[in-house]
């Protein structure tokens, strides 16, 4: 693809937000993934949350990281019916893209961008509104960086909707979300899938020949990565445990007298940039079964155990990526140490998860979803060209 081509577009808005750190880092992966197929395009970033204002995003991101911590049943009532019931999906869209739909039109008026991504349910709701009610015409794209997508995700709006699982309209609830969706690439960045297990644990300082167990519960630590580690430091036959902690400095804090204790079976670290060759040197990923951090696992290749999924979006991926061979579940001390104990002995199944996870993996990239995207821009720019044309072509006779 080529910058100097009238097809390609020029000036790309990507929508996320900073809840936890998947949907800027999908932002981040497309950013890359443009540079690369698209080197003279500009590229624009927007924190959805933010077009309420600083204040309000930031008072927001604490409530929903308290939602999740010590709420959860109440998440869990509204994800449940958000993914039921299709009139109470319909009334969420409406409220959520009036809500931020507003704010957006000031923004894309200013920006004048050629096609919207966003990597946000918020930012697809805004764009929905957007032209439904001001008849925003330019191409737009939905980049779901999870393995569920719940009806906040879809829109009659959205040009294309970019998604990991191929029934993912079914749960979409949505008609016509079918000619919208497109299998998509792990919205990851460069890096995972590059290293070699021996390469990253040389890289990394690791034990070259442990059974390394992956924990982690994304950039705010969520889940329960204590008691998970306690228990997998205890296990016989050993396996070499792997916490990190992201920005969850408390959990660190807890964690690194164990790792003074059991300086052979468990290493700490806290907030990484080092996660490409973590999830190489691993033998298997354990974590919270929600946002990118599966993906990035998946994209590594390494099998997943989900370990007391997250309510909502946790355990509804869960569900997904263990009807596909490519996690097993544990929903709680106990069975994270039966999955691990089985994994680290059943040979057969460790490598059943691995192919499992690289026949999932082959053939998704993201340079084929830019080539995807770009055809819908072509057609449209052909399209309003052809509609400009039209109004100023004199009349004859």
């Amino acid at each position: 693809m080529t910058g100097t081509d009238a097809n390609v577009p020029r000036r790309v808005l990507i929508i996320s937000a900073e809840m936890g750190e998947g949907h800027n880092a999908a932002a981040a992966a497309l950013t890359e993934a443009i540079e690369e197929c698209w080197p003279e395009c500009e590229v624009l970033r927007l924190d959805t949350m933010e077009l309420r204002g600083v204040r309000f995003a930031r008072a927001a991101r604490w409530a929903y990281g308290f939602q999740l911590s010590a709420l959860p049943w109440s998440y869990e009532i509204f994800y449940d019916w958000l993914s039921r019931s299709k009139r109470f999906a319909s009334l969420a869209r409406t409220a959520v893209g009036a809500f931020f739909g507003r704010r957006l039109a000031k923004v894309v008026a200013g920006k004048d961008p050629d096609i919207v991504i966003s990597t946000y349910p918020f930012g697809s709701a805004a764009l929905d509104w957007l032209r439904a009610k001001r008849g925003y015409s330019t191409v737009t794209v939905t980049y779901c960086p999870a393995f569920h997508v719940h009806p906040l995700w879809a829109y009659g709006g959205i040009d294309l909707h970019f998604v990991m699982y191929d029934t993912a309209s079914d749960d979409a609830l949505l008609p016509g979300f079918q000619q919208t969706m497109r299998l998509g690439a792990p919205p990851v960045r460069r890096g995972f899938g590059h290293f070699s297990r021996d390469e990253a644990r040389r890289l990394l300082g690791l034990p070259a020949d442990d059974f390394i167990v992956l924990m982690t519960g994304g950039a705010w630590g969520l889940g329960d990565i204590a008691p998970g580690v306690e228990a997998l430091v205890k296990l016989e036959p050993a396996v070499h445990a792997v916490a990190v902690c992201g920005k969850n400095t408390s959990l660190e804090a807890d964690l690194r007298p164990l790792e003074a204790a059991h300086r052979d079976r468990l290493t700490v670290f806290g907030y990484v940039s080092t996660m490409p060759e973590l999830m190489a040197a691993a033998s298997v990923v354990v974590t919270n079964g929600a946002g990118v951090t599966v993906l990035e696992a998946l994209r590594a290749p390494r099998p997943v155990v989900a370990f007391a999924p997250l309510v909502g979006h946790g355990t509804a991926s869960t569900t997904e990526m263990v009807r596909r061979n490519l996690a097993v579940e544990a929903r709680n001390v106990p069975e994270l140490v039966e999955q691990i104990r089985r994994l680290r002995t059943d040979a057969d199944l460790l490598h059943s998860m691995e192919k499992a996870g690289e026949a999932w993996v082959d053939g998704r990239d993201l340079r084929r979803s830019m080539g995807e995207i770009q055809a819908v821009y072509a057609a449209h720019h052909a399209r309003t060209a052809g509609l400009k044309a039209a109004t100023t072509t004199p009349a004859r006779g």
